[in-house]
């Protein structure tokens, strides 16, 4: 038998309670009823018993006749004792033969004597006993000749009550067990998917999107675990589209779009920015099929995905061969020029690895420039109602694209912006490259070759 949980056995003791309280009600109604029906009953005898007690008056008083009357109403069911007495009070016959002749001085006794018709009383005896005492007049040509009394009590009357009182409990008992176990049984089936939706309430919550419960029934049990497999569908299908777009920008950004957190519009931050670009593409990408070459960009682009998102960054769009990354958005971040030169660093230590596995292959190394700027910037969703891109835009990031093609001409792999070289001064070890024209800006501008971190500086 499966094993009752803490639900179904609340529900049970409530409705068993319940249903015990109620046929104990019904049961002591209908106690009452029968009471009420033999003492009734006995009233109809004893009237009966009256008017056969006149007939032994009549010519005149046999009291053997009386006697065998008597005796024989004794017997009837409830009746504690019968007895007869004439005029003054004086018993004629009794049930007790001990009492014949002894005059009835008791209190129920002297009011049924003073009585001119026939009426119940009921009264407390010396034995703690509840007694009705139910007499007539006996009356003949208009003469009263006795009066004749039938008297039964508590004890006589549950002792009669006895077997309809067994056979209602054991019934009640019966009804009871039959009631408990169809309970159990309806309440386990009712509740039966609660420790499933539980369980997997409980898979749910730690990540295991793959649960759900098959029940068909069209009450509210059956509306809850609907609900509930529509709730972990459209976990899934959330978890889903975070995954694909976390392909497409960073798990900070994917977060903060899908969270609502990102509004149509942009806003003023100070980030640095790294832009990576693969040298002689153009040669490579003639010499390779194109499927092969984008598996080689896919392999690549995987690799330095994972350590910039490693050191927080959020990678902003692929360009052909190139990665553009930026630092300090959308999320603010402390040393965010910091982070992306050693983001550069450990980029070009990642690549060393993948091209001592494609030598292993006998295939050709991947050789990268990367640039690393600084400065203010307009960062946020820009676009459309219909369509936007979180990207940024202003001169740390079309600086980065222009001082790039820098590392080919000096023959270096990282270089820095004169505002990144101040802002990491005291952990970065750089090279000065002098200053050059680039398109877009007036002046010169001045450039660094990044050399390392500097020691006791590590990342």
């Amino acid at each position: 038998m499966k094993k009752l949980n803490k639900l179904s056995i609340k529900i049970c003791v409530f409705a068993s309670a319940l249903i015990l309280t109620v046929i104990a009600v019904m049961a002591q109604q209908i106690l009452d009823e029968a009471k009420a029906s033999l003492i009734t009953e006995v009233k109809l005898r004893a009237a009966s018993f009256t008017r056969s007690s006149r007939e032994a008056f009549s010519p005149k008083l046999d009291l053997f006749a009386l006697h065998l009357l008597v005796s024989e109403m004794a017997k009837e069911r409830a009746v504690k004792y019968a007895l007869v007495t004439d005029a003054s009070g004086k018993v004629l016959s009794h049930s007790i033969p001990e009492k014949v002749g002894e005059m009835d001085l008791s209190p129920a006794g002297k009011k049924a004597l003073l009585s001119g018709e026939s009426f119940t009383q009921v009264f407390r005896d010396t034995d703690g006993q509840e007694y009705y005492y139910i007499s007539s007049p006996v009356s003949l040509g208009g003469e009263r000749l006795a009066t004749a009394a039938v008297a039964l009590n508590t004890q006589t009357i549950n002792a009669t009550l006895k077997p309809a009182r067994d056979k209602i409990i054991l019934i009640s008992l019966l009804a009871l067990l039959i009631a408990i176990i169809g309970t159990i049984f309806i309440v386990n089936w009712l509740i039966s998917p609660l420790p499933l939706l539980v369980k997997a309430a409980q898979a749910v919550g730690e990540g295991h999107l793959g649960e759900t419960i098959t029940w068909k029934s069209a009450d509210e049990i059956g509306l809850l675990t609907d609900a509930f497999n529509s709730m972990v569908k459209g976990l899934r299908d959330r978890d889903h589209i975070r995954n694909v777009f976390g392909r497409y920008v960073s798990k900070e950004i994917a977060d903060t779009v899908l969270d609502g957190k990102l509004a149509l519009g942009g806003e003023r931050r100070e980030i640095a920015v790294l832009f990576a670009d693969i040298r002689n593409f153009t040669k490579m990408s003639r010499q390779m099929e194109p499927e092969r070459l984008v598996a080689v960009l896919n392999s690549y682009f995987s690799v330095m995905t994972g350590v910039i998102h490693g050191h927080g960054g959020t990678i902003d769009k692929f360009i052909g061969d190139g990665i553009l990354a930026v630092f300090g958005a959308p999320l603010p971040m402390q040393n965010s020029a910091l982070r992306a030169v050693r983001t550069a660093i450990a980029m070009q230590d990642a690549l060393k690895l993948t091209n001592a596995e494609r030598t292993k292959a006998g295939l050709p190394p991947i050789e990268t420039g990367i640039c690393v700027t600084f400065g203010t910037a307009v960062v946020g969703n820009i676009g459309s109602e219909a369509r936007v891109s979180y990207t940024a835009i202003g001169e740390p990031v079309n600086m980065a694209a222009r001082l790039e093609g820098l590392n080919k001409r000096f023959g270096t792999t990282i270089i820095a912006s004169a505002q990144v070289q101040a802002a990491t001064a005291d952990s970065v070890e750089t090279r000065p490259l002098g200053e050059h024209k680039i398109r877009g800006w007036e002046e010169p501008v001045q450039v660094y070759e990044v050399l390392g971190v500097k020691a006791g500086r590590a990342a």
